[in-house]
């Protein structure tokens, strides 16, 4: 074993991983539980679930253009992905106020335009953390804290549905790990 693979990953590295570990985990609290709040809840048709995702995704897919071009110009990449990441925990929480397909899909549009914003600025954060012969290692630590909090997420859910809270509490609820993801972010940043 070299000296680069006992070397420590950086604290950005660390707290990244840590912060999408905890986004995710808001987020599978939520999106599993949106088809049975939208026909169920709101009496959306089905095809409200096919836009819902369509929108979502493109809308994640166009900031990135954007987005990942300011990401390379930018002397700081904080501010977009602190912006990114805050505004999703904002506005995940606020799906269980809905009272239509309609403000779901435009919430949850909104959600990934966070996406779209902070993606492409941390992965070049952590990718200028790391030596080049690194970067394998820092991005399967983030992806590996990434997957893991959306199985934490969807254990998250599941509980209290399975206990008898609704849809629309659970979704309020993920709230509490946004609210993580602000705080360790900030002090990642610092």
């Amino acid at each position: 074993m070299g000296a680069v693979e006992l070397k420590r990953l950086p604290k950005v590295v660390r707290g990244l991983s840590l912060v999408s570990g905890f986004n995710d985990a808001a987020s599978e609290m939520v999106y599993p539980l949106l088809p049975a709040f939208l026909t169920t809840a709101l009496g959306a048709p089905a095809a409200a679930l096919g836009v819902l995702d369509g929108a979502a995704d493109l809308a994640a897919s166009l900031v990135r253009l954007v987005s990942g071009r300011i990401a390379d110009r930018a002397a700081r990449r904080g501010p977009l992905v602190l912006f990114g990441y805050a505004l999703a925990g904002v506005i995940r929480p606020l799906i269980a106020l809905a009272q239509s397909a309609g403000m779901v899909i435009g919430l949850r549009v909104a959600d990934r335009i966070g996406k779209g914003i902070r993606s492409p600025a941390r992965d070049a954060m952590i990718a200028d953390s790391v030596a080049a012969e690194m970067r394998g290692r820092a991005f399967g630590y983030h992806r590996a804290f990434d997957h893991g909090g959306a199985v934490v997420g969807g254990l998250l859910a599941w509980f209290p549905v399975s206990v008898g809270l609704t849809p629309r509490e659970v979704i309020g609820w993920s709230v509490v790990p946004g609210v993580l993801v602000v705080v360790v972010l900030a002090v990642t940043l610092r």
